[in-house]
């Protein structure tokens, strides 16, 4: 069993000999240099979080690259869904005409609808994650239910959401409520 001081030391260690190589890891994802070196950061601010959870004996270095890798694909991903929604607003005439207006409207009533459509547990979760952009923990903390189960409902209520919707309206629900759960 490792102390706190040893695995802080272990972590600064770990933190000197492998930020580079991860930032270049994930600067090869990216070509974003701001972005890569966010997400590298993320990942060791992840890793310090866990370190209660974590095995120390063993190296930690496959697993820092295997999260780095999984947060440069979900950067891409998300980098790709802002660029069709981008474009499809593009393609939208610039003045929108007032039946057009009156169809987002509709839209967006819709989904509060089906949010509040949605099992109470699983509905206040997804509205205090989403909505007011708390972090799991803080949900889970607040609802007495581990962070665990804070993403199974989240995961429960978007899957519910993406049946209802189809694609272009659900990427107006993550506009709609998704800007707070960039960082969780």
């Amino acid at each position: 069993m490792f102390t706190l001081l040893e695995k802080k030391r272990y972590f600064e260690q770990l933190f000197r000999e492998s930020y580079s190589r991860l930032y270049y890891y994930a600067l090869s994802f990216l070509n974003d240099d701001e972005r890569a070196k966010d997400v590298v950061s993320d990942v060791f601010e992840i890793v310090w979080k866990g370190r209660d959870r974590l095995e120390f004996s063993t190296s930690l270095v496959p697993f820092l690259y295997k999260l780095v890798r999984n947060a440069c694909l979900d950067e891409l991903r998300h980098e790709k869904t802002a660029q069709r929604f981008a474009a499809y607003m593009r393609e939208e005439p610039e003045a929108v005409d007032e039946s057009k207006h009156l169809e987002y409207e509709l839209l967006i009533d819709r989904i509060h609808r089906a949010v509040e459509q949605l099992p109470t547990q699983t509905r206040n979760v997804f509205k205090r994650c989403f909505l007011e952009g708390k972090k799991y923990q803080d949900a889970g903390a607040e609802f007495g239910i581990t962070v665990n189960t804070v993403k199974a409902h989240v995961m429960k209520a978007l899957r519910i959401l993406r049946e209802q919707f189809s694609g272009e309206e659900f990427i107006l629900l993550f506009l709609c409520f998704g800007k707070s759960t960039e960082k969780k």
